[in-house]
């Protein structure tokens, strides 16, 4: 284990550039703290490239361990209160999805926390899988990675550009379901496997061609005077209903 006492380290310098997506781009790494973040990475088979501690830790795969004091802890990591690990990671990206149980697809998902609470929340409800459709954000943001509680490791991620998603939601073998204010049927009926789950983006919600090519089209009925729900409490509540948990 290299012990490090320098925040200008040029590993250190790395890590902490990866707050910024053009870092994350160019090195691909993204990073996780905590330990339990990183306890679930491991029952996922995951292995870090590189393993900042406070304290001793044992080998984990071909990763550089790296200790540190709690001074560059801090520098390093984006919480107020810095864990004892940090993880660096390489991305995986699913190469395709299998048409089976339940699948999830967010269109133009822009805001990291709302990605991240999704993410575990599909993990929760067991989806087989999550696709990042159009212009979203990046899944390995700081801000994501740390909303998902780990989950990040445990859900499969496919990313598509809006064309091909267009595409693939016309072709998808079995109901595609798109949440919309103007449907009339509501989201509490039967979900029959496979089924594609298609969430708009917070903002304007599922854009007009992908609402066109989903099979069904549903709403959550509202009581109160609020227009729509946040997004990831919305699909929260479609997963569920979904997987009939």
């Amino acid at each position: 284990m290299l012990i490090v006492t320098s925040a200008q380290n040029p590993t250190i310098k790395l890590i902490r550039s990866l707050d910024d997506k053009k870092h994350r781009q160019e090195h691909g790494l993204f990073v996780a703290e905590g330990e339990k973040v990183l306890d679930r990475a491991r029952q996922e088979g995951w292995e870090p490239a590189y393993l900042l501690s406070t304290e001793h830790c044992e080998p984990w795969g071909k990763a550089a361990l790296l200790r540190v004091d709690e001074k560059i802890m801090g520098q390093v990591s984006a919480q107020k209160n810095p864990p004892a690990q940090i993880g660096v990671f390489r991305p995986r990206w699913a190469e395709a999805v299998k048409p089976e149980g339940v699948w999830l697809a967010l269109e133009d998902m822009r805001d990291p926390g709302n990605l991240g609470t999704i993410i575990r929340t599909a993990d929760a409800a067991g989806a087989s899988g999550v696709i990042l459709a159009g212009q979203s954000c990046d899944p390995w943001a700081p801000d994501c990675v740390r909303a998902t509680m780990g989950s990040i490791f445990g859900v499969k991620l496919v990313r598509m550009e809006q064309p091909e998603f267009l595409s693939f939601l016309r072709q998808w073998p079995g109901e595609s379901v798109g949440t919309h204010l103007k449907a009339t049927e509501s989201y509490r009926r039967p979900y029959p496997t496979p089924s594609l789950l298609v969430m708009g983006s917070e903002g304007r919600g599922l854009s007009e061609e992908a609402a066109a090519a989903c099979s069904t089209l549903v709403r959550i009925p509202m009581k109160g005077g609020a227009e729509s729900l946040n997004v990831a409490i919305a699909t929260g509540l479609m997963l569920f209903e979904a997987q009939k948990l």
